[in-house]
């Protein structure tokens, strides 16, 4: 009677929390969330100790929600364009698919798996597919961005529709990049990693925005962003320009947005009132034709050659996306608009930071091409 009530004990003990049909001990004694269960008392037959670890976890997302993951994931899918863009930095190889389709000069900077991943759409846009998120097999489906008030709602719905678990990771500005990556490294074990990005932003990021902070608001430059036709500007306040004001500059363009995206419209007139000290253009704008047009002949940045392109590869240093892109754009700018105050060589601050966020070795005729209309004329 001894021994089967032995017997019967250590089998109790033996059940693995977190998994279907095991029987759950006093919650007293349960381990904490996102916690490893305790090693297990006894062995095996060979004297190994019996060491049991639950295969799921409990997360709790951005938008507060307790989703119940696997331990460990190795399938992910985003939901979005900053979460294929942040994703893609830490865990490219655990990617089953993407939100948007690579540009061809976005490809130059992926290699052949990201490149053959399969198009699976954007929540935000509408063009989520989830019958083709499902063929992908994913074992966590994750968005990225700004948190609002449907976040949580969203989430949930596609984790209804799909039976496969959704989350929400907040990384917008710089605070929450560095709360975001935490989070990141939790979800998907690879803290070291996401350690390595913190301490980038750290180091490299908010060393910049606190020396700028510092800058008298009569001595900072004036800067205007343009796009398309260069009368599309992205306007200031937004975290889609905010790149300008931790460099230190002034966004002339205080206006409400009326294009989505942080932008909005805005007259020849109205920028030949701001005539301000610096313009950038996005890639793929007037900047190659602006000094031969007659009307932006009457702003002294283009005369005076203060006018310049933003750097793109595979994404716009600045925004579009807003995502980790943008550091490098901090850099950048604040190196454009202060060069004695930031001297930095921004070959080598791109070489590093590719290496890292993109994991991309720059040719000098790569780095070459991005800086050739980004820098002082």
């Amino acid at each position: 009677m001894i021994l089967a009530l032995l017997t019967a004990g250590c089998a109790g003990s033996g059940q693995v929390t977190g998994q279907p049909g095991a029987s759950q001990p006093p919650a007293e004694n349960q381990p904490a969330k996102n916690q490893a269960a305790a090693p297990l008392p006894g062995g095996d037959a060979a004297g190994n100790p019996a060491v049991s670890e639950s295969l799921t976890f409990i997360f709790t997302d951005a938008t507060g929600r307790e989703v119940e993951l696997p331990r460990n994931i190795e399938r992910v899918s985003p939901s979005g364009t900053m979460a294929q863009v942040v994703l893609f930095t830490l865990v490219p190889d655990k990617l089953v698919g993407l939100s948007v389709a690579l540009t061809d000069a976005e490809k130059n900077y992926m290699d052949d798996r990201i490149k053959g991943l399969p198009v699976l759409g954007n929540f935000s846009a509408d063009t989520l597919n989830l019958e083709s998120v499902m063929l992908t097999a994913p074992q966590v489906i994750v968005d990225i961005g700004q948190v609002s008030p449907s976040s949580a709602d969203d989430m949930q719905s596609i984790q209804d529709k799909t039976g496969i678990p959704a989350v929400f990771v907040e990384l917008d500005d710089i605070g929450s990049m560095l709360t975001g990556y935490a989070a990141l490294g939790e979800l998907f074990g690879v803290e070291e990693e996401a350690q390595k990005i913190i301490d980038y932003i750290s180091e490299n990021i908010i060393s910049v925005i606190n020396r700028a902070e510092e800058i008298p608001e009569a001595d900072r430059v004036s800067v205007y962003y343009g796009i398309n036709d260069g009368l599309t500007s992205i306007i200031a306040n937004s975290f889609h320009s905010d790149a300008i004001d931790f460099a230190g500059g002034r966004n002339v363009a205080a206006i409400a947005q009326t294009i989505r995206g942080g932008a909005a419209e805005i007259s020849m007139e109205q920028l030949i009132l701001w005539n301000p000290d610096v313009i950038i253009f996005a890639h793929e704008s007037i900047y190659d034709t602006v000094a031969s047009l007659p009307e932006w002949g009457a702003l002294s940045a283009i005369t005076e050659n203060r006018y310049y392109e933003i750097p793109h590869g595979p994404y716009n240093w600045v925004n579009r996306p807003p995502s980790v892109n943008r550091l490098l754009g901090v850099r950048w700018l604040a190196n454009l608009l202060y060069p004695e105050i930031f001297p930095f060589d921004m070959a080598q601050e791109a070489r590093e930071f590719y290496k890292l966020f993109y994991h991309f070795d720059l040719t000098d005729a790569q780095i070459e091409g991005l800086l050739s209309k980004a820098t002082a004329k």
